[in-house]
């Protein structure tokens, strides 16, 4: 059985082992001193090299939100192959993957990541795309993936393993957005009981579609596909249930599949 992304540039076909997706072995590793800037429309390639940031200058990958991220891609950037690691000592990997625009990132892996792995900034219109095809992230302390901008992310062939939230649109942001989350083909491994794949406000009209969703570890059948929520734009955004209603949370149950 395999865990298997192709890209232009790239075949990477990492065997499943007892069920679990081995993280790709590093070419090389590069501390990173400062944010590496992708300029927009442009392309970088890792190409597997490991880029650990330097915890003493971006951050130790804890609940700091003055963190530095790792990588960051202005609109229409492209970022593939890369993995993101962590010093030892720390908690994780910085801020990980900021995107200020549209950006596509392929094929990149987080070791340790901390607080979140990939945060979504872009604010052009309604119409802004981010897409997320292949690679994973394990050892999340909160979400791997943070929505904050507009538009539409789709997450496709992802893997996720330990971590307490997969994604949510912002709960609480000063300015807040409709926003939309397509996810597709995600095997997620020990999220954590009672907490949720995705999670959207339905005040300001969000939605997450989730098809082929995989979940497994002790807790995976109490792990929800999709949380509603009443977003505000300060305190604390308040649950609203967990149903597939079709309309905001769009998935069915009979879709997901639960692994040993």
């Amino acid at each position: 059985m395999l865990c298997s992304i192709a890209f232009s540039t790239v075949f990477l076909a990492i065997l499943l082992h007892a069920g679990h997706c081995q993280f790709p072995t590093a070419t090389d590793t590069i501390i990173v001193n400062a944010t590496i800037v992708v300029n927009a429309s442009q392309t970088f390639d890792c190409e597997l090299v490991r880029y650990t940031p330097n915890p003493d200058i971006l951050g130790n990958g804890g609940a700091g939100e003055s963190q530095d991220a790792v990588f960051e891609l202005e609109d229409g950037a492209i970022l593939r192959n890369c993995i993101i690691g962590a010093e030892d000592g720390t908690e994780g990997s910085a801020d990980g993957i900021h995107c200020t625009g549209g950006c596509t990132i392929e094929n990149c892996w987080f070791e340790n990541v901390g607080e979140d792995a990939i945060t979504l900034y872009g604010l052009a219109s309604d119409s802004v795309t981010y897409t997320i095809r292949g690679g994973g992230a394990r050892n999340a302390e909160d979400k791997i993936i943070q929505f904050n901008g507009r538009g539409t992310a789709t997450i496709t062939d992802y893997y996720a393993d330990t971590f307490v939230r997969f994604a949510r649109t912002c709960g609480n942001c000063d300015n807040q957005y409709e926003r939309h989350m397509v996810i597709d083909n995600l095997t997620a491994y020990n999220g954590e009981a009672g907490q949720y794949i995705a999670g959207i406000n339905f005040n300001y009209n969000d939605s997450a579609t989730i098809t082929d969703l995989k979940l497994g570890g002790a807790s995976a059948q109490e792990v929800n596909a999709c949380k509603r929520f009443v977003g505000v734009t300060s305190g604390e955004s308040t649950s609203n249930g967990t149903d597939a209603d079709g309309t905001y949370c769009i998935y069915d149950p009979a879709d997901i599949t639960y692994l040993s």
